[in-house]
């Protein structure tokens, strides 16, 4: 929601004029679900009950406490029936800015095991939100073992599809901080009863050789690639490895029962606007300069 943990002198009203447009134009996408972290409370933890209140944003925590006592702050989970599945989600963070009096952070590895162990029976899926850097997500990740997706929002690099993730482990996802990529994931599930096998390094795979396989036989569509390059035994060599490459690989896809895919979505300029929301975010910068110009000046 913020830039920082904190509210930059002379920038306090753009900064919130921000966050509001942020969680009103959210509002209206459906099961938007957003799991509070550290940089969520640079306006405090008031600013964020007001959104709550006039937006009616869907804010999780299963680890956030209202201070000195053992009351959340915020609901700690979500339950979305869809295509007959059950998903359970619920958020964790590991820590909040210093300054937040209001609020406080329990542990966030105990707070996950107790949540999982509550959720894990009553749903098909189980999704953890976790705002955490990766090295706090890697050394808590066995204890995670039972949760099927992990979305990191405090992490700033972006898992690339063609990462093979621990087939041992939750899957493991973040998209970096800057808003360039839409992670999507495709799921098939066949029985809820199975685990569910990644099957993105595979396709991805199957992708690469078949294009470089195609390329090669663009030199004679009519004639067999092994008769093509029958005098260069380096080509020869590669087609023989990309064919393997593809055979393996259209194996490892077929059996799996439960099958997830991702893929990373670059939002270029050749991805169209919503031309209602661009105009709000065009008013609403143009706003925040106004605001800065004022903030700043109010300073000297």
């Amino acid at each position: 929601m913020f830039d920082n943990y904190y509210l930059v002198m002379g920038k306090e009203a753009s900064s919130k004029l921000k966050a509001k447009t942020l969680l009103e134009s959210s509002a209206t996408m459906g099961d938007y679900i957003y799991n509070v972290g550290y940089f969520d409370l640079a306006a405090g933890y008031e600013f964020l009950q007001e959104m709550k209140t006039t937006f009616g944003t869907n804010f999780i925590s299963s680890n956030i406490v209202k201070a000195g006592t053992e009351e959340l702050a915020f609901i700690p989970h979500e339950i979305i029936e869809k295509n007959g599945l059950k998903i359970g989600v619920f958020g964790i963070t590991t820590a909040l800015p210093a300054a937040e009096k209001a609020i406080e952070v329990k542990d966030y590895v105990e707070s996950a095991k107790m949540k999982i162990t509550e959720l894990r029976p009553q749903v098909d899926l189980l999704v953890m939100l976790f705002n955490s850097t990766r090295v706090q997500a890697v050394n808590a990740m066995d204890d995670l073992s039972e949760v099927d997706y992990i979305y990191l929002s405090r992490e700033t690099s972006r898992t690339r599809p063609e990462k093979s993730q621990d087939s041992r482990l939750p899957l493991t996802y973040s998209f970096g901080i800057q808003g360039k990529y839409v992670g999507r994931f495709d799921l098939d599930i066949s029985d809820n009863t199975q685990p569910i096998k990644d099957v993105t390094s595979a396709m991805m795979t199957v992708s690469i050789f078949e294009e470089r396989l195609n390329n090669l036989q663009k030199r004679d569509p009519n004639r067999p690639l092994e008769e093509i390059y029958k005098n260069n035994q380096n080509v020869l060599n590669m087609v023989s490895q990309y064919k393997d490459g593809v055979t393996k690989s259209k194996s490892a896809l077929s059996n799996g029962l439960n099958t997830s895919f991702y893929s990373l979505i670059p939002l270029g300029r050749d991805v169209a606007s919503e031309k209602t929301l661009l105009a709000v975010v065009d008013e609403t910068l143009k706003t925040c300069d106004t605001l800065d110009k004022k903030g700043l000046q109010s300073l000297n």
